[in-house]
């Protein structure tokens, strides 16, 4: 399909004369309200995630979940999602692959705003704090039409809950581990009436020298660390109306890992802030309820080839965000839905000027249910970009309960993606005749719940036009320079399991978890496989608890990747397996007040694995926290 690029004036005479039609629409609507329906909910993000995922899996990484990988968020996802982490060495960039698809095709949404970097994309997941955030939920497939189209492989979304009349509570986290290691955390919340606080602070830093197995050398230039802070706090203006406001910052400096042979001739350093503000005011009465939302986002990052120089380049970008959703429910099973989203980006680089892309997106989702039988959500999304014109696109969700225990899921949509700035105007490698991206995808699953037991597989299929892959330029007056091309067309093609049991028999509670995927992803012109996709991959976790004592044990197995377009079987990285196993005690526990001392073991087995090449990830390390609630 041919997407031609828009002239920036028209696109505004559009999208403005739509805009202020939608808004008197719903001024007249506004004007309806006339019966109460007090607003309990503080943060609504979490709860419309699983009131629009109708047909979708949604996987919910619990508290006794993160509590176990605290060391980072890439950990985190790689031992307990579907999702393939490609990381620069332990502690580097971290970029995700769902479902076989490109790192910018996974959306990380932050209390409702979609957090991908305007520069490249996508989210670095070792820029981001694990305790730090309530909710974490992980849903797979396309779809994500109120959260932005570009996640065709899924979302992860990060969500701070609110909630009144809760009191004071504390807690600190504070672990430490090999390699000079330590991660400390401190939250404090506080709710009356009116008024809900939440703060959290994190500091980690890590010298990060493991040595390599199966060789005499260390991981040299590889030290990070990083401050994060969070502020969250809602206000009751009434019953029915209330203010909020969620404030993220990040600051950390990482250098970069040596690779062999020669890991002492890495000198790399990168710095990197971001910033994160979005405030929010909710109206709920009766069958009508509003939020607004405006949203600033900054980032920015120095790179230092050498980090003994005072020399650099940078990047910087900044996002302002204004949203308005409006929803009506028609009848008890049955409830419209519009979305108004305009953005103004700015991104630039030390060798890119300033550039301004502006964006409104109206979209437009219906519920129904049918007789507690069958539960629909259909969605339909018109953006209209300031440097492209884009089509229309939808989704199509429904879960229907067949036998007593057992559900069908089935969803389809369409999704696009715009180059990011560094597709196009990235010196001597950016493309400016890249075109969108789009995809149809489709997935059926079924869902089998009964008592203690949860299983869930899902087959899914994405046909792709126009794909943007970075490859090597094969200029052989230019070796080693990747640049952004438009793949004609290519598919990816799999199966999702998740499993999930829990069981107490008196005070003595089991518990497994497990992720499995089988992933085809081709280019159909040539029918080699996409560079970095695991054709397997699967993690799983056993727990057991008696009252204070718990214990667990973690496993993964990653397939092996192509790295080259070309296949060739050399440049493979090979399929690795690893385990972690830990356990905690609880020398505290009350009602208001728990302390607990914890010991963890990674690569238990001192397995030697990279996930790229080059890079050996760490062997055999360990990891002492204490957990105390007050």
């Amino acid at each position: 399909m041919s997407i031609n690029k828009l002239s920036g004036e028209k696109v505004f005479k559009v999208k403005f004369k739509f805009s202020i039609l939608f808004l008197i629409v719903s001024i007249q609507i506004f004007g309806q309200l006339d019966s109460v329906q007090q607003l309990e909910v503080v943060n609504l993000s979490g709860a419309k995630l699983k009131k629009y995922s109708k047909g979708y899996k949604v996987l919910t990484l619990s508290d006794s979940i993160i509590i176990k990988n605290t060391e980072s968020f890439t950990n985190l996802l790689r031992f307990n999602s579907p999702i393939y982490l490609k990381e620069y060495g332990a502690g580097g960039t971290s970029s995700a692959s769902f479902r076989g698809t490109s790192a910018s095709n996974t959306a990380v949404v932050w209390n409702g705003i979609n957090i991908n970097s305007l520069n490249n994309g996508q989210t670095g997941f070792n820029s981001l704090s694990v305790n730090l955030t309530d909710n974490i939920d992980v849903r797979s497939g396309g779809g994500s039409i109120e959260f932005g189209s570009g996640a065709i492989g899924g979302t992860v979304h990060l969500n701070n809950q609110l909630t009144f009349n809760t009191g004071l509570k504390n807690q600190i986290v504070s672990s430490v581990g090999s390699y000079n290691t330590f991660n400390n955390l401190y939250k404090f919340s506080y709710g009356s009436e009116k008024l809900a606080v939440k703060f959290g602070v994190s500091y980690n830093i890590s010298d990060n020298d493991y040595e390599w197995l199966g060789t005499d050398l260390k991981n040299e230039n590889g030290a990070f660390d990083n401050l994060s802070f969070n502020l969250s706090l809602a206000y009751k203006l009434s019953n029915f109306s209330k203010l909020s406001l969620y404030s993220s910052n990040y600051t950390g400096e990482r250098e970069f890992s040596g690779t062999l042979p020669n890991p002492s001739a890495a000198k790399e350093k990168y710095k990197d802030y971001n910033l994160r503000n979005v405030v929010t005011y909710n109206y709920h009465k009766n069958q009508f309820s509003h939020t607004l939302k405006a949203a600033f986002l900054k980032q920015e990052y120095r790179y230092y080839i050498d980090k003994n120089s005072s020399s650099y380049n940078f990047g910087k970008s900044k996002r302002y965000i204004f949203k308005y959703d409006f929803n009506y429910k028609i009848a008890k099973n049955s409830s419209v839905e519009t979305f108004s989203e305009y953005e103004s980006a700015f991104g630039k680089t030390d060798q890119i000027e300033e550039k301004n892309r502006r964006q409104f997106s109206q979209s437009i989702i219906y519920t129904q249910g049918l007789s507690n039988l069958i539960n629909i959500n259909a969605k339909i999304r018109k953006d209209f970009n300031s440097d492209y014109n884009v089509p229309l696109i939808f989704a199509l969700g429904a879960d229907i309960k067949t036998f007593k225990n057992i559900l069908v899921r089935i969803n389809g949509s369409k999704n696009y993606r715009v180059p990011t700035y560094n597709d196009l105007y990235w010196p001597g490698q950016g493309n400016e005749d890249l075109i969108p991206e789009t995809s149809v995808q489709s997935e059926i699953g079924f869902v089998y719940n009964i008592n203690n037991l949860k299983l869930d597989v899902g087959f899914f299929y994405i046909d792709s036009e126009d794909k943007i892959v970075w490859t090597p330029s094969g200029d052989p007056e230019r070796p080693g320079i990747w640049v952004p091309i438009n793949l004609d067309k290519t598919e990816n093609k799999g199966i999702e399991f998740t499993a999930d049991f829990n069981k107490n028999i008196k005070n003595h509670n089991f518990s497994f978890n497990l992720n499995y995927s089988y992933t085809i992803a081709k280019d159909k012109e040539n029918d080699n496989y996409l560079t970095y996709v695991p054709k397997h991959l699967m993690n799983a976790s056993l727990g057991y608890s008696f009252k204070r004592i718990s214990a667990f044990y973690q496993h993964l197995f990653n397939g092996e990747v192509y790295t080259t377009t070309d296949n060739i079987d050399s440049y493979t990285v090979p399929y690795f397996n690893i385990g972690n196993v830990g356990a905690d005690y609880k020398i505290i526990q009350k009602t208001n007040q728990e302390f607990s001392i914890g010991v963890k073991v990674n690569n238990v087995f001192n397995k030697e694995y990279v996930v790229l090449p080059s890079r050996p990830m760490p062997n055999r390390n360990l990891n002492i926290n204490i957990n105390y609630k007050f």
